[in-house]
């Protein structure tokens, strides 16, 4: 199981897969902070659900008659600053920006 001892390595932060997992916090939509480590927009990757908002619940009203639906979904806003996140890095200058975190 080749795939298991490559995923371990990059968690553990082997020499082949940088610094590993980690965690970082978004100083703006595009850049975060890693460790003491400020990482730039041209230095990060970002999954791309990440760049905008998303609904997380549908809910749409019609009024009687027609017109205008109204709106009442919720969303889920895009990266901003102060957001935990999960990077990796993969290249000694790029960090794959994984996905946002929250604490339970």
């Amino acid at each position: 199981m080749a795939w298991a001892d490559d995923m371990l390595g990059m968690m553990q932060g082997s020499p082949d897969a940088g610094k590993g997992i980690q965690l970082a916090v978004m100083t703006g939509p595009r850049s975060c902070k890693a460790g003491n480590m400020e990482l730039a927009e041209e230095d990060l990757i970002i999954a791309s659900h990440l760049l905008q908002r998303s609904a997380t619940g549908v809910s749409m009203t019609a009024p009687a008659g027609g017109g205008q639906c109204t709106d009442r979904s919720s969303y889920l806003p895009a990266l901003e600053a102060g957001d935990a996140v999960v990077v990796c890095q993969i290249s000694e200058e790029k960090y794959l920006v994984l996905e946002r975190v929250v604490g339970v």
